[in-house]
C-alpha cells in the first residue's frame, strides 16, 4: 500500500500536480493516522477485556471465599448451641440436691469444649485484592463497599468473641485445687490416671463439701452461658451479611456482560 501510495506521488510530482500530490498526502496522513486510532481502540478493547475477565474472577474467587465462609459459620453456631445446651444442663444439675459430680464435671468439660476454635475467614481473594493493588478492578461500587464493609466487621466481631472464648478457658483452667474441684471426674484426666501408681481414694480427700463446690461451678457455669450465649449472638448476627455477600457476588461472577 506505501509502495503504491510512493509510485503515485512521483508521479504526481513528475506532472507538476501539486494539488493532487497534496491530496494523496493528506489521504496518506489521514489513513495512518485511522490506522493507529484503530490500532489504539483495538487495544483498548483487550485491555478492557482482560480486566473484565480479571474481575469476573475476582468476584468468583471472592464468592467461594465466601462460601466457605458461610459453612465454617454453620457449623460454629452448632457447636456453640451444643456448649449452651452444656451450660444450662450443668446449672441444672448444680440445683438438684443430690449432686452427680461426675456428670456435672462431664458437663463443666463440654461448656467450653473447642470454644477457642473460633471463627477464621477465608480471604485469599481479598488479601490477594489489596496486595496486588487490584481493589479498585472491581468496579462496582456497592460490591467493593460490601465485601471492605464484611472484612472490617469480622475483624471487630471476633475481638469479642476471642474475648469470651479466652475468658472461659482462663476460668475453667484456673483452679485453687484441681483435686478439690474433682477434674479426676471428667474424662480426658480420668482416663490417663494409672490406677497402679495413684491411690484415687485418697484423691477423694480433697473433695469439696457439697456447698462450696456448687458454689465455685455456678459461678463458672453463668459465666459459661454468657460466653457462649454472646458468641452465639455473633454468629447469628453476622451469617446473613455473609449469606447476602455471597449471593450478590454469585451474580456477579456469573454474569458474562461487561
Amino acid at each position: 500500500m506505501i509502495s503504491f501510495f510512493r509510485k503515485i506521488r512521483q508521479k504526481l510530482l513528475q506532472q507538476n500536480r501539486i494539488t493532487r500530490y497534496l491530496a494523496y498526502a493528506l489521504g496518506e496522513i489521514i489513513l495512518v493516522v485511522l490506522g493507529i486510532l484503530i490500532a489504539l481502540q483495538i487495544n483498548t478493547w483487550n485491555e478492557f477485556r482482560k480486566s473484565k475477565t480479571l474481575e469476573n474472577d475476582y468476584y468468583c474467587k471472592l464468592m467461594e471465599d465466601v462460601s466457605l465462609d458461610i459453612l465454617q459459620i454453620q457449623n460454629l453456631i452448632e457447636q456453640t448451641q451444643i456448649r449452651l445446651q452444656a451450660s444450662n444442663d450443668l446449672l441444672s444439675l448444680l440445683q438438684k440436691d443430690s449432686l452427680d459430680r461426675p456428670l456435672i464435671m462431664e458437663k463443666n468439660l463440654e461448656s467450653i469444649s473447642l470454644i477457642t476454635y473460633t471463627y477464621r475467614p477465608s480471604m485469599a481473594a481479598y488479601e490477594d485484592l489489596k496486595s496486588s493493588g487490584n481493589l479498585n478492578i472491581l468496579r462496582d461500587n456497592d460490591i467493593k463497599t460490601m465485601i471492605v464493609d464484611y472484612y472490617s466487621m469480622i475483624d471487630g466481631m471476633l475481638d469479642v468473641i476471642n474475648t469470651n472464648a479466652d475468658g472461659a478457658v482462663q476460668l475453667f483452667y484456673k483452679k485453687d485445687n484441681y483435686a478439690a474441684i474433682q477434674w479426676q471426674d471428667m474424662d480426658f484426666v480420668k482416663n490417663n490416671l494409672d490406677t497402679s501408681k495413684v491411690d484415687l481414694k485418697k484423691l477423694e480427700s480433697f473433695h469439696l463439701t457439697d456447698r462450696e463446690f456448687v458454689e465455685k461451678l455456678t459461678s463458672d457455669a453463668v459465666y459459661y452461658v454468657g460466653a457462649n450465649s454472646r458468641i452465639l449472638f455473633l454468629y447469628e448476627s453476622i451469617l446473613p451479611d455473609i449469606i447476602q455477600a455471597k449471593n450478590e457476588l454469585e451474580k456477579k461472577c456469573n454474569s458474562k456482560s461487561p
